[in-house]
């Protein structure tokens, strides 16, 4: 991976939990009803589409972010890198469509709107097998891939246990925040993502600089 890749992907690491930080303080409180849900966003939609836009960018950046962790094994245990990544990054694209889904929830609940009707067509959505079931796969495929990340990082001394830990324990936490519709549990959660991504993310980026500086230049003539 070139330098200005790398740079972004170091980057992407520290934004993507930051951002999940930001949609969870500006979300009103979320509710376990799918009526008390839509009565929250009509009357916070500015707060609610916020919260939908940064959790979006937020998965939208923990693409690169797993990149990263995959460059970061591809000499170490390229193996465990590859299926561990590949799993988590599916977890990523399904998040993808999960957020993306918030913005529809902020016109269902927007004034105006037929809330009964509103609230029946969320209800039908989330409990549908063929929609909860993929979000299911997503959540589940997330947490094995962030496992073996962590396993492969930790083995090869990549980074310290606590940082590897810190990676699929704080996407546990954040599937059990939103799984309870506890705020409070989102934002520690993407705090342990931030501190262990912050880490892994200071480390990659310090050895990108590192080979550029080492690495022999051609002369030109």
């Amino acid at each position: 991976m070139s330098k200005p890749a790398k740079n972004i992907c170091g980057v992407a690491m520290v934004l993507a939990p930051l951002l999940g930080i930001a949609s969870a303080i500006a979300s009103p409180a979320l509710q376990g009803s799918d009526s008390a849900k839509l009565a929250e966003i009509a009357s916070h939609p500015d707060r609610w589409y916020l919260y939908a836009l940064f959790i979006t960018a937020s998965s939208w950046l923990f693409v690169p972010a797993v990149l990263a962790l995959i460059d970061i094994l591809s000499e170490r245990s390229p193996r465990l890198g590859l299926v561990g990544g590949g799993l988590a990054l599916l977890g990523v694209l399904i998040a993808i469509g999960d957020g993306t889904c918030e913005l529809m929830y902020w016109q269902m609940g927007a004034r105006g709107a037929d809330r009964p009707q509103m609230a029946a067509l969320a209800r039908r959505f989330e409990t549908a097998t063929g929609s909860s079931q993929l979000f299911t796969i997503g959540g589940l495929a997330l947490i094995i891939g962030l496992v073996l990340l962590a396993v492969a990082l930790w083995r090869t001394d990549a980074v310290p246990a606590l940082a590897a830990l810190g990676l699929p324990a704080g996407a546990a936490l954040n599937i059990a925040g939103f799984s309870s519709n506890n705020n409070a549990l989102v934002i520690a959660s993407n705090a342990v993502l931030l501190a262990a991504l912050g880490w892994i993310a200071s480390v990659y980026l310090a050895s990108a600089s590192e080979r550029q500086a080492t690495s022999p230049h051609v002369a030109t003539t």
